[in-house]
């Protein structure tokens, strides 16, 4: 049954009435001066066939029952009081007149606030009221929603291909300075790559201005993430293994992958330009996409013909443009094979070709790649291949390179050196690039004070410094990210005490978790976590933090705090357990050295802790990726090999021999489940015989395995980047709770 809101006036009996329609219009009004029963006999009809709403209810409906009954007629009416509906949406105002609650969730009619000389008019009246009843409806539903979202459930952005709100109102400047870098890249003549820092405090949005960054180029330009390298001796491997990776993902909302969106730009130009086949280049000049789907059939001579054409049109215009370099050409025909493949296996084996991942004959043969020869340099591979794609962005738009984690790096000054020194390298030699470096304020001074003046140049001449927003633009950020869940923030927190305690927070993170504390708490009853006074010694510790910080940043203050708070470990660990599980199926490079820096990482980050020590066995022979972990309870070889064919074969014979020789050793070789089945009869063989060893396993990685092992990789990294507000020991006890039964968690426990 629809509705209409009444308001009358009048001692008994009826003397002025107004009625509103659904839609806010005043559909009569009228002054009774002798006509009372024509008055009543005209609204007779509406006020039956709807549902009355009236402020103060009890009072109108005396009002228009006293009328009925002095000229003999009966009413049947259903009424509905805002006033009563009001205290129970809205506890502990002070009044509940039409007036007071006017003002106090901020009515308009017309345009204008509530005035008092106006009220008592009937329509006046009726349309504050029908206002109020629009808004009780509104809070209602807010709070029935309410109970099925939490807008604040997700503070933190692990990675900026993550969906998470983003208040655009915020960082608005930063942002801008960031495109206008871009742009001066792109319309440089010389395509010279720039760099950035982006300097915040943990939780001021570094990360999330990442995000940001790649949903508004994801059109255009190429994002590439990387995350911080573990081996000093790998570094530029690491950084193209990962650029390789954010390469392959796909772009949202298309079929097509990054690499794929770049390759087909950049070869079409080459191709329009260079190619004698006029009709190649009409095609690719209707659409670069059609790279893909044109030039002949699977498997036919005239597809091979037309490909071979594209190949040497390629080689010719590397070697016109760069001269005679043999990683170049290789990698630019593994390019074009990519392109060219429409079968998924073989576009793998290219990818894995192009990891530098060691492929034996059998797969070199089913791709029609020549192997990378004995004295095959990762690093100088990776360096070119990195410059080799900022070389074919120029055909495209500039590319992004994105470094984040880097804090996780301090302490360690030979990596950091190593880092920087590769970064320059990179620099200089990769074109028509963005590089973004996302660190501390007080990292980046740490790091700076290591290097000369040339390099902090080229690194830090651009830098967008991320202070925590004012606390009115932090609040307006609060609203608007409940909104976005379809939540009125306002009548949750009704109290302007809440949002005072929200707002007193120094970082972005820490105001969104404390929303969420206090949401969970009215919506849900959850009691708000305890706030724990610290010790003298964690005041102790809290004090030089702050004098070694002012010390570096000199002028910046840092924000004092005398308490923490009691952090819920276990809900942190399953929202990370949750991320990595859900983005397991995403496109990776699994690596085994990748693997193994990374355990590597988590040993070396809890060593203190569970007197852990690392060593690997000194041979000639070629190994499985490995690393002896021995604590005082066990003495564990950990290895990785997610390889395949002969030189799946040779490694694992090799580890056999030292599961043979060294039995005072527990030795687990790892294989991802996501990585081809071993089928050959010597490697089965193989595999059984390390099973069956007392002390040897062979283990498939499956999805739970990889999904742990990524969580704690991940937890370490948090902690070392201050996204966790919880000692490594505490954390490590919940993990290993939480986990217990997982491999890496029974070995130190």
């Amino acid at each position: 049954m629809e509705f209409v809101v009444v308001d009358t006036e009048g001692k008994d009996i009826l003397s002025e009435i107004a009625i509103v329609d659904k839609n806010g219009e005043l559909i009569y009004e009228h002054f009774v001066d002798g006509d009372l029963k024509e008055t009543l006999k005209e609204i007779k009809i509406i006020l039956e066939s709807h549902i009355v709403v009236a402020h103060y209810a009890e009072h109108d409906r005396k009002i228009i029952q006293n009328s009925y009954e002095s000229v003999g007629m009966v009413l049947n009416a259903r009424y509905y009081c805002t006033l009563e509906n009001s205290k129970r949406v809205l506890p502990k105002l002070d009044s509940y007149s039409l007036s007071h609650l006017s003002n106090v969730i901020s009515l308009k009619y017309m345009g204008e606030y509530f005035d008092t000389n106006l009220a008592h008019r009937a329509s006046y009246d009726a349309a504050f009221t029908y206002q109020l009843y629009k808004k009780i409806l509104q809070i209602e539903r807010t709070k029935k929603l309410a109970k099925s979202v939490n807008p604040f459930s997700s503070s933190k952005v692990d990675n900026p291909f993550q969906n998470h709100f983003d208040d655009k109102n915020l960082y608005v400047k930063e942002f801008e300075t960031l495109l206008y870098t871009l742009e001066e890249i792109k319309n440089d003549p010389n395509h010279q790559t720039k760099s950035a820092l982006v300097l915040g405090e943990a939780g001021n949005g570094k990360t999330h201005l990442m995000m940001r960054f790649v949903k508004h180029v994801s059109d255009t330009n190429r994002f590439l993430f990387v995350g911080k390298p573990n081996d000093k001796k790998n570094i530029l491997l690491h950084i193209y293994i990962r650029l390789l990776e954010s390469f392959i993902q796909k772009i949202d909302g298309s079929k097509y992958s990054q690499l794929e969106y770049l390759l087909a730009k950049s070869f079409s130009s080459i191709i329009v330009k260079n190619s004698p086949n006029k009709r190649i280049k009409e095609i690719l000049e209707e659409n670069p996409l059609n790279i893909y789907t044109h030039f002949g059939k699977d498997g036919t001579i005239n597809r091979t013909k037309n490909w071979k054409s594209i190949e040497k049109v390629m080689k010719k215009w590397y070697t016109d443009s760069y001269g005679f370099d043999m990683i170049s050409l290789q990698l630019v025909e593994a390019l074009v094979k990519y392109t060219f493949y429409t079968d998924e296996n073989r576009r793998n084996i290219v990818i894995d070709y192009l990891s530098a991942k060691d492929l034996n004959d059998d797969q070199l043969n089913y791709i029609g790649l020549n192997s990378n020869g004995e004295d095959f340099n990762k690093e100088v591979f990776a360096l070119t291949a990195i410059s080799l794609f900022g070389k074919l962005s120029v055909f495209d738009e500039p590319l992004i390179i994105s470094f984040d984690q880097l804090e996780a790096m301090s302490g360690d000054d030979e990596l950091i050196e190593q880092f920087v020194q590769n970064l320059k390298e990179l620099i200089t030699k990769t074109p028509n690039s963005l590089v973004l470096l996302n660190l501390f304020p007080n990292r980046w001074v740490e790091y700076e004070s290591m290097f000369d003046g040339s390099i902090v140049d080229l690194i830090g001449k651009t830098r967008v410094i991320l202070e925590r927003p004012s606390s009115g633009d932090m609040r307006k950020m609060l609203i608007r990210k409940a909104r976005d869940y379809g939540v009125d923030l306002d009548y949750i927190f009704t109290s302007h005490g809440i949002y005072k305690d929200i707002l007193k927070y120094d970082s972005i993170r820490k105001v969104l978790n404390k929303a969420c504390d206090y949401y969970q708490n009215i919506v849900h009853n959850i009691p708000l976590p305890k706030i724990i006074e610290l010790s003298n010694d964690e005041k102790i510790k809290q004090l030089i933090e702050r004098v070694e910080h002012l010390e570096s940043l000199h002028q910046i203050k840092q924000t004092k705090v005398e308490v923490k708070i009691d952090f819920d470990i276990k809900e942190y660990i399953d929202k990370v357990y949750q991320e990595k599980n859900k983005s397991y199926a995403k496109k990776v490079i699994i690596d085994d050295k990748n693997d193994l820096d990374r355990l590597k990482f988590i040993c070396t980050s809890i060593d203190k802790l569970y007197d852990i020590s690392l060593d690997f066995f000194k041979i000639k022979r070629v190994m499985p990726e490995h690393v002896i972990i021995s604590t005082d309870k066990h003495k564990y070889v950990v290895g990785f090999l997610h390889l395949e064919g002969r030189v799946f074969v040779n490694r694992i014979k090799n580890f056999n021999q030292l599961v043979a020789n060294h039995q005072e050793y527990q030795f687990r070789l790892f294989r991802d489940a996501r990585e081809n089945k071993i089928k050959g009869k010597v490697s089965s063989d193989e595999i059984l015989k390390l099973k069956n060893a007392p002390k040897g396993d062979f283990i498939i990685m499956e999805q739970e395995s990889r999904v742990i092992f990524e969580t704690l990789y991940q937890l370490i990294i948090d902690y070392k980047n201050k996204d966790i507000e919880v000692s490594l020991e505490d954390l490590m006890k919940a993990v290993c709770l939480m986990f217990k039964e997982f491999w890496f968690c029974r070995l130190i426990g």
